[in-house]
């Protein structure tokens, strides 16, 4: 078996660092790693950059796993030459490096970019004469928003991606069981197929002539076939030896789980790979089958899923394609069933526990802690930031976060009074001066806050006041069904004291100092498997 990228992890601190071009998996688990002080190497096998169609979506957690790696505003790509080398490590993991022969299905997927017509370059376009400007011409042929063509003959899909500014689109349709796909991905073949999308009637603008996108401010940057399937491997741990990201599981495009999946493992393993390292008598075997069972869980919930999304956009039964395309004009009537579809995806995920995964059900452990924007009460007036970036800043060397919960400002002494008169508290696992407050008041200020002894205080933030903040929402679309007190609202009820592991997901969520020290005195069993 030979995977593309490889990440060797090593109990020696004086392990050369190497960096190299690696694939998405592989780079977010070495970048969270390292943020762990935890030595490690990157081997890729590939001297170029692959020119594949890659995936280019993605949803809440792969974003949050992005931000975990101190990448949300950019990503910086750093190549370095390499030399052979020989390596002994302590663990093998192989990301990235699915291949084989046997595909359910072949699409095309084509990169194109757009230039912006101007009534200069193109006096004769009729829509200058309706007022519409180069910009406005832009958001008609090529809408903001992710869109599934459920066409019975060709599904198909296509959106923007990448920054605003570099207006680039992708477009990809499904290839027929009769049809040859490099042939289907000329230009030849995808002008048939896509140019009447965008060739829209002259009715729509009050016009007698149908009206195309000028053909000439198109630039297809890549066009090339691609074949998928659904597939999880049953173990990805032996002994020392691990697999992440499509070399474990692989994922049909209607999703958009591909990457964030492969992102999901890299951060429920790093953290289990920190620990390994700094306990190296922990064992391991039990630890690293907790975190592929815990993966398998919502693995299997987001292929399901889309799997069901597959089948609903790629439809051919005409009849079936005709309820389906009624129903969903008549859920846009009515407000509150708009909002829910508008909300799809945005469920709580929740681990159900087994023997070995390293939570507690009993005290509402296994569930993924939500993020909302936070205002730091410490920090300046504007410092709008994310509650993520608080909890698990980049400077946080600890493997479980305590995050206090409190109502007002002025509760947060008495919950750090009530916090530090628990002996077990801080060690190794949850380490000192790293503790977070949040405060379920919009309206707190740092002049009610009262004995937070150096820990980070920070209070719930509103939606406006995020879109207000340039640095993080300058370029990207204004917030849309948020929720202050997602958090609370998620967590188990009246929970106060919460300790949360690396990858985000709660190990318990306690409603007292009772409960924090049961809590507590758990966590080393559950972690080193003794």
């Amino acid at each position: 078996m030979y995977f593309k990228t490889f990440s060797l992890i090593s109990r020696n601190a004086k392990f050369l660092r190497m960096y190299s071009v690696v694939r998405p998996t592989g780079a977010l688990l070495s970048a969270l790693l390292g943020q762990l002080e935890v030595p490690n190497v990157v081997l890729e096998r590939e001297p170029e950059i692959t020119t594949d169609p890659r995936g280019i979506a993605l949803d809440e957690d792969g974003i949050r796993c992005i931000q975990a790696a101190g990448m949300y505003d950019r990503i910086h790509s750093q190549i370095a030459l390499c030399h052979k080398m020989f390596f002994i490590s302590a663990f093998l993991v192989g990301a990235d490096g699915k291949t084989g022969t046997n595909y359910e299905e072949t699409w095309v997927a084509l990169n194109w970019h757009i230039t912006l017509p101007t009534p200069k370059t193109h006096p004769d376009f009729p829509l200058w004469q309706l007022g519409y400007t180069p910009e406005d011409v832009y958001d008609a042929f090529f809408p903001p928003n992710f869109r599934f063509l459920c066409n019975p003959a060709r599904p198909s899909v296509c959106g923007r991606f990448g920054l605003p500014g570099d207006r680039l689109w992708r477009f990809e349709f499904v290839v027929g069981s009769a049809e040859d796909p490099a042939r289907m991905a000329t230009d030849e073949e995808t002008s048939k197929i896509i140019h009447p999308y965008i060739t829209h009637p002259g009715s729509k603008y009050g016009l007698r002539h149908d009206i195309r996108f000028p053909t000439d401010c198109i630039e297809t940057l890549r066009s090339r076939p691609f074949n998928f399937l659904a597939r999880s491997c049953n173990y990805w741990a032996l002994n020392r030896v691990l697999i992440v990201g499509d070399a474990a599981h692989v994922f049909p495009p209607f999703g958009g789980q591909g990457i964030t999946s492969g992102f999901r493992d890299a951060t429920g393993l790093a953290w289990r790979l920190c620990h390994l390292y700094r306990n190296p008598k922990t064992d391991h075997q039990k630890l690293l089958r907790g975190w592929y069972l815990e993966r398998k869980q919502q693995l299997e919930h987001s292929l399901a899923a889309t799997i069901r999304n597959g089948e609903f956009v790629t439809n051919s039964n005409f009849f079936k394609a005709f309820f389906r395309d009624w129903v969903l004009w008549a859920m846009q009537l009515v407000p509150s069933w708009k909002r829910r579809t508008d909300k799809a995806g945005r469920a709580t995920t929740r681990y159900h526990h087994l023997p070995g995964l390293p939570f507690l059900p009993e005290y509402g452990g296994g569930v993924n802690l939500a993020q909302v924007y936070a205002r730091p009460l410490d920090g300046p007036a504007d410092a709008v930031t994310f509650t993520d970036d608080l909890i698990f800043g980049r400077n946080k060397k600890g493997i479980v976060q305590l995050l206090i919960i409190v109502d007002k400002a002025s509760q947060v002494g008495i919950a750090v009074e009530e916090a530090e008169g628990v002996p077990e508290l801080f060690g190794d696992l949850v380490r000192e001066g790293e503790a977070t407050l949040l405060v379920n008041d919009l309206a707190a200020t740092s002049n009610d806050v009262h004995g937070r002894r150096g820990w980070i205080v920070a209070r719930v933030a509103s939606g406006d006041e995020f879109a207000r903040e340039k640095k993080l929402c300058g370029s990207r679309p204004s917030p849309a069904n948020y929720n202050a007190w997602r958090i609370r609202d998620e967590l188990k009820a009246n929970a106060k004291y919460v300790l949360v592991r690396a990858d985000k997901f709660v190990f318990a969520a306690c409603i007292n100092r009772e409960e924090l020290e049961v809590a507590l005195l758990s966590l080393p069993e559950c972690l080193h498997g003794h």
